[in-house]
C-alpha cells in the first residue's frame, strides 16, 4: 500500500518553553531528527515534514534536507523525492491547520493514504511505523490504522485515500483523534511499547526520553 507520512513539526513548544525539536539527543543529532529519520527509513513511499516558517531547519541532518524537495516546488518526475518540507504559514492556529498543509501538500502524490507522525516522539522506531500501515493494508475494510498503548488510537496513525476529506475538515487544535472517535469510520489498533508515545512536551517527559536512551548505552 502507497502510504505518505506526515511527520507535524509545526508545533509551537509552549508547554516546554524552548524548542524540543532542536534538543540534542545523545547522539549528537536533534530529538526531531530521530523521528524524521525513523519515518524515512520505513516503508513510507514519501514522507512530508510540515514546518513553521521561521524553523531554520538546522535540526535536520544534511544529508536528508540536502536532498528534499519543497512544497513550492510543483512535482514533477525530475523533482519527486523521498522528502519534501511542507512550510505551514497558519500553524497558530492550531493543529488541524498543520494537518491540513500536510495533507495538501500529500494530495499532488496521488496517494493511496497518509500516516500522521509527531516529530516530538523520538523514540519510534520504523518497525513500528511499518506495523501501524501494515495492519492498514491488511484490514480492507477499516477506514483507519492507529498505534496504541491501551488507551484508545494514537499516533502514528495511518488513514485510507478517502478520509483526506474528513481529515480536512478539522479545525483549530482539533487532531486526528476526533474521527477516530466518531463512530461512522472503522479502525484497527496496533500494540507498540509505551516508549513510543513518550513526547517531550514537558521537562520531567523530556528527562525521561533522555534517562531512557542513556540506559540504553
Amino acid at each position: 500500500m502507497r502510504l505518505t507520512g506526515i511527520v507535524l513539526a509545526a508545533g509551537k513548544s509552549s508547554r516546554l518553553g524552548r524548542d524540543k525539536l532542536s534538543i540534542v539527543m545523545p547522539d549528537g543529532k536533534c530529538l526531531a531528527a530521530w523521528t524524521l529519520e525513523a519515518a524515512l527509513n520505513s516503508n513510507l513511499e514519501q514522507v512530508i515534514c510540515v514546518v513553521k516558517p521561521e524553523d531554520s531547519l538546522a535540526w535536520i541532518p544534511s544529508v536528508h534536507l540536502n536532498a528534499a524537495s519543497y512544497s513550492i516546488t510543483p512535482i514533477t518526475p525530475d523533482t519527486r523525492t523521498r522528502l519534501r518540507i511542507a512550510i505551514c504559514t497558519d500553524y497558530a492556529y492550531g493543529m488541524a491547520m498543520s494537518l491540513q498543509c500536510g495533507i495538501l501538500s500529500a494530495m499532488a502524490y496521488r496517494t493511496e493514504g497518509v500516516m500522521m507522525i509527531l516529530a516530538d516522539q523520538p523514540l519510534l522506531q520504523a518497525g513500528d511505523i511499518n506495523r501501524v500501515a501494515e495492519a492498514l493494508a491488511a484490514n480492507k475494510r477499516c477506514d483507519y490504522a492507529a498505534a496504541t498503548d491501551g488507551e484508545g488510537g494514537k499516533p502514528p496513525v495511518a488513514f485510507r485515500e478517502h478520509m483526506l476529506g474528513p481529515l480536512l475538515s478539522l479545525s483549530g487544535d482539533e487532531g486526528a483523534r476526533r474521527i477516530m472517535l466518531n463512530c461512522k469510520y472503522a479502525g484497527t489498533h496496533v500494540s507498540l511499547s509505551d516508549y513510543c508515545f513518550w513526547d517531550a512536551d514537558t521537562e520531567p517527559e523530556l528527562e525521561r526520553i533522555l534517562d531512557y536512551v542513556n540506559g540504553l548505552s
